[in-house]
């Protein structure tokens, strides 16, 4: 490889580059002061002359090129290799040589949305023959990206030679901060599995039902006895049977609108991540749909783990494409009856909206939130351009309109409102109109 050669997905194990050294500027001063002074002698006739360049003459001679390796160890890593948005993430990168080195200069260069918050930017290690460097990076974007890419530039035979070699550490994979939000949404038919959630029968539960007279084999904890000794008759509480629940996230990825970091796409991720997070918490099942291009899904599974599966789907949710989803491709699993299904979309593709219609006449019990919170940007003093707005506004409300008369609430989520305050009405809009 010559200088300026690649050294790419280095992550930890030590990679051999192949560098080519060439003559660095302090090389070539040193050449020019000596021919200088050299040429000055010849003109003038003075000896004394080529003592202004002996010490020239004297640094070319110990800079022998020999010297120099002819390629370097390089390894790189990240630490650790996935995180969330504004969490810190350690890069260190390291150059070995057969022979020390004078000098070796490191200088990173974050890419896009990742910012350096330790370390200066500019590292240098003289006369080592294993030089390293380390920073910690910032990412404040979710996805699956190249952080940073490190130039490092080597000087051997008294600085007078150089060579420089360019280290991608690899991939970084970001998931998204979720923020905090309560399980509200809850469908109308639950799980026979244990839960968290008041179903419509008795059971074992927390939450209390109702009062009846005792029964042979009924708990002794359970009698009311203030009851009890007003009706002078044994009577038991009853309790509401705790109930798990299955939740679907559809993701729209055919449209990213707005400015980077609170696009639609970016809010319907963090949204998708943030209920995921809360229904897993309280031992749900929870599920994922991307809807754009070719289908993709995970069918709604509990525990930690499966967040994870879900959180390295939603990295690849970002690209463009106008294939129509097919929902009747979806298997059974992905969608399984009475699952509650919470779509996150800016209601711009009418692709999304007939999969929404598909969905509600095939019964199951739906809930969007529009991402959608910036309108087109309008000129001052144009009519044409604010008929057309509303017009636009028009659409959007009729669609809306549209969706409410097939049972599903649209709720938005507008610029500083939570997702938790988004949601705390749509617990009973929700079942009632599932029902």
């Amino acid at each position: 490889m010559t200088a300026g050669a690649k050294v790419s997905e280095v992550r930890g194990e030590p990679a051999a580059a192949q560098v080519s050294w060439r003559p660095s500027p302090r090389l070539a001063a040193l050449a020019t002061a000596a021919l200088l002074a050299l040429a000055a002698a010849l003109i003038t006739g003075h000896a004394g002359l080529l003592l202004l360049g002996a010490p020239a003459l004297g640094a070319l001679a110990v800079a022998p090129r020999t010297r120099c390796p002819a390629e370097l160890r390089v390894a790189a890593g990240l630490s650790p290799a996935r995180c969330f948005e504004s969490d810190d993430v350690r890069l260190s990168v390291s150059v070995e040589a057969a022979v020390p080195l004078d000098e070796v200069t490191f200088l990173v260069s974050p890419a896009g949305g990742v910012s350096l918050a330790g370390g200066a930017a500019a590292q240098t290690v003289f006369d080592a023959p294993r030089a390293a460097a380390t920073w910690t990076l910032r990412p404040s974007r979710w996805g699956r990206l190249e952080p940073a890419t490190v130039s490092v530039a080597c000087r051997c035979g008294m600085a007078a030679w150089q060579a420089s070699v360019l280290v991608r550490p690899g991939t970084l994979d970001v998931f998204p901060r979720a923020p905090r939000v309560r399980p509200r949404l809850v469908p109308p038919d639950l799980l026979r599995r244990i839960g968290e959630h008041a179903g419509r029968a008795t059971g074992e539960g927390t939450e209390f039902a109702g009062i009846r007279p005792y029964a042979a084999g009924d708990p002794l904890r359970d009698v009311n006895r203030a009851v009890s000794i007003r009706r002078r008759q044994w009577h038991v509480n009853q309790r509401v049977a705790s109930r798990a629940a299955d939740l679907v996230v559809m993701v729209d990825v055919f449209d990213d609108v707005g400015p980077p970091g609170d696009s639609t796409l970016d809010l319907a991720v963090r949204g998708a991540a943030a209920l995921v997070t809360a229904y897993l918490r309280i031992s749900d099942r929870a599920g994922l749909v991307v809807l754009g291009g070719m289908l993709r899904w995970l069918a709604p599974a509990p525990g930690d783990r499966h967040f994870y599966r879900i959180a390295e789907m939603m990295l690849s949710a970002r690209q463009h494409s106008y294939v129509s989803p097919d929902l009747d491709r979806v298997p059974r699993a992905a969608l399984p009856p009475g699952a509650l299904v919470v779509v996150f979309t800016p209601l711009l593709d009418p692709r999304t909206l007939a999969a929404l219609t598909d969905l509600r006449q095939r019964g199951y019990a739906l809930a969007v939130v529009d991402t959608l919170r910036h309108e087109p940007p309008v000129p001052a003093r144009s009519e044409p351009d604010a008929l057309a707005l509303r017009v636009w506004r028009l659409e959007r409300a009729a669609v809306r309109l549209g969706l409410a008369g097939l049972g599903v609430p649209v709720f938005g989520w507008d610029d500083g409102t939570e997702l938790d305050a988004v949601l705390g009405t749509a617990r009973a809009r929700v079942q009632a109109r599932a029902r």
